[in-house]
């Protein structure tokens, strides 16, 4: 019975990181997160996008600000893929969780490559950054994990579904993705 009041009065950003699964399900269930998932996938397009001030001479601002654009607008279109993609498994679900699980899976990378890239910024010998490979590897594949297990959760279907349906919405989505990105890059070094 404490065991039991001690995972409820958990917040659900901690027990994401142990228990995706019942977690997600918790969350959609109570409609919350949604705000905070979008949240976390502007700041996922962010923290993709600092790279490029290291290769180009862009200003700063222009640069965070199409990552935060690019990270919401790239949530929207990929949770809308993945919701359709999944009913071919099986897969029921709104775009609302769907959006959900993928922005709030996206925590650990969020988090682990913004530390990544400021340890890169911040140090003069960035072989001791690599040092680090197999750690951001790891946490590279636990994110996964934990967005394959969230996924699963919301469309209501075993992870090697939600595997299949996450692996055809990428393969679907890398072209047109693609090409927006070699666009905006175009119209920022412009």
């Amino acid at each position: 019975m404490l065991q039991m009041r001690k995972t409820k009065n958990q917040s659900y950003a901690l027990r994401l990181w142990y228990k995706p699964g019942s977690s997600m399900r918790g969350l959609i269930e109570k409609r919350q997160g949604h705000s905070v998932a979008v949240v976390i996938a502007a700041l996922f397009g962010a923290s993709q996008s600092l790279p490029v001030i290291l290769r180009t001479e862009v200003s700063l601002p222009v640069v965070v600000v199409a990552g935060l654009i690019g990270g919401v607008a790239g949530l929207f279109f990929f949770s809308w893929l993945v919701r359709n993609f999944s009913r071919w498994f099986g897969g029921q679900a709104e775009l609302y969780g769907v959006r959900t699980a993928i922005g709030l899976s996206l925590f650990p990378w969020t988090f682990f490559f913004s530390f990544f890239s400021y340890l890169i910024f911040s140090t003069q010998v960035r072989a001791d950054v690599m040092g680090l490979f197999p750690l951001f590897f790891a946490v590279f594949i636990y994110g996964f994990v934990i967005l394959l297990l969230s996924l699963a959760a919301v469309l209501r279907l075993t992870p090697l579904k939600a595997f299949a349906c996450l692996a055809v919405a990428i393969l679907v989505s890398i072209f047109p993705l693609t090409l927006v990105a070699r666009l905006m890059a175009g119209f920022v070094a412009a």
